[in-house]
């Protein structure tokens, strides 16, 4: 006779296997062909090289930008500024890159309604001279080859952005948690093939260290200032590119860029359902685990032992996806791989709070400062209400005079 145990056993591990079968079957699909990528057009390896500007928005960075600002003095490419725009840094950031810069913007005060990367990244971009606009964190280090090598892969997508994916520096234990916060990234906007689809217009990330804007195109949707409020810009500004132009890259990087990133704002990036059923899937690993010996030692008998292997594999996938995936994108820590349930866990954590935070204050802190974020900026929605439908029209058409209208903005957003 089945005791209500085993009942309890055989429906939760069913229910566990439908789960990891729909995560696997989800993360196939964010990997799976390139079907519709922009097509690339050829461009010769001695194209005339058009001017960039590289900017680089900075507060209290003294501890990165020298390294960062000599590894883009040695850049193998001759057409090309550097411009520092710091926010009123109080260590010796501006003082250590006068030296390596050919302009140096200080501005202090952000004005209201601004986060201060995005009116960092505006004042640059105001003084900035070139065809192209690079805007780069401090904390990156850039090999000689990776400007032209970024910038021909611009020219032969014809693409509004190119965002690169750099190479991520791990040092301390606890920035294990990078490889599954960006796993999770990875599984929510669908995979990189889906983001250089111009047709998938759900599907859009870009990663903030390293942008490289078209200027006429970015000029074209407004640049940082249409999206000042932003406290997470790249994904905001990959949003418009994608909708309003369709020509966004995104690609990695990881051989000829570099960085130490620590996810201090994640609570945006992770809203997916797949990537949910894998942070279901990696958290209850043990559980199954548990279970699976918990129904051996009530009935050894027969082949329930299989029950154990089946779940001990499945921990053992789960945890190699996380590393196939990471694997060459940056250092690795064995922290990740071996309990990574507890990072997942971490990482939830993070995320609810950061989100309950925003919820209840309205307001979130990034390098000390404190910032009220517009949460709408870039999408279709203003003052928590949608203005513009799916298809791009306006909602609650009346009269003759809002149909007119709503047929201007369908043009314009296409």
């Amino acid at each position: 006779m089945i005791t209500a145990v085993q009942i309890f056993l055989i429906t939760g591990g069913g229910a566990y296997l439908i789960l990891v079968f729909f995560a696997l079957f989800y993360l196939l699909g964010t990997t799976s062909g390139k079907k519709g990528v922009m097509p690339k057009r050829p461009v010769a390896d001695d194209y005339e090289q058009p001017f960039v500007s590289i900017i680089i928005p900075t507060y209290n960075e003294e501890s990165n930008i020298a390294l960062c600002l000599q590894s883009l003095k040695e850049l193998n490419y001759s057409r090309y500024e550097i411009i520092v725009s710091d926010g009123g840094s109080t260590d010796r950031t501006v003082e250590m890159a006068k030296s390596f810069v050919d302009k140096v913007i200080i501005d202090k005060i952000v004005p209201p309604g601004w986060v201060g990367k995005n009116w960092g990244c505006h004042l640059g971009y105001k003084e900035a001279k070139g065809d192209y606009l690079l805007f780069v964190d401090a904390d990156t280090e850039h090999t000689p080859e990776s400007l032209k090598h970024f910038i021909k892969v611009a020219m032969e997508r014809n693409a509004a952005l190119v965002s690169v994916f750099p190479f991520q520096r791990i040092k301390s234990w606890w920035e294990s948690i990078n490889p599954v916060f960006y796993f999770a990234s990875n599984l929510t906007y669908g995979g990189r093939n889906s983001v250089n689809n111009p047709n998938k217009l759900k599907n859009y990330t870009a990663s903030g260290q390293y942008m490289l804007f078209n200027r006429k195109d970015y000029e074209k949707f407004g640049g940082h200032e249409a999206l000042k409020g932003s406290i997470v810009e790249d994904l905001a500004l990959a949003r418009v590119v994608k909708t309003r132009l369709r020509r966004l890259f995104f690609i990695d990087g990881t051989k000829l860029v570099y960085t130490r990133m620590y996810p201090d704002s994640p609570k945006q990036c992770w809203n997916g359902t797949g990537a949910l059923l894998w942070f279901l899937w990696g958290m209850f690993a043990p559980v199954a685990l548990s279970l699976a010996i918990r129904f051996y030692l009530l009935n050894p008998v027969g082949l329930h032992w299989l029950y154990i292997l089946f779940a001990a594999i499945l921990y053992v996938v789960c945890g190699s996806s996380v590393f196939i995936y990471w694997n060459k994108k940056g250092a690795h820590q064995w922290v990740t791989y071996t309990f990574y349930p507890i990072v997942f866990f971490m990482f939830c954590f993070l995320l609810g709070y950061s989100a309950l935070e925003l919820v209840i204050t309205k307001k979130t802190t990034w390098r000390g400062r404190v910032y009220e974020p517009d949460l709408f900026v870039g999408t279709r929605y203003q003052n928590g209400e949608q203005i513009v439908d799916d298809n791009g029209r306006l909602a609650q058409l009346e009269t003759d005079i809002e149909i007119e209208l709503n047929d201007q903005i369908s043009t314009e957003m296409k």
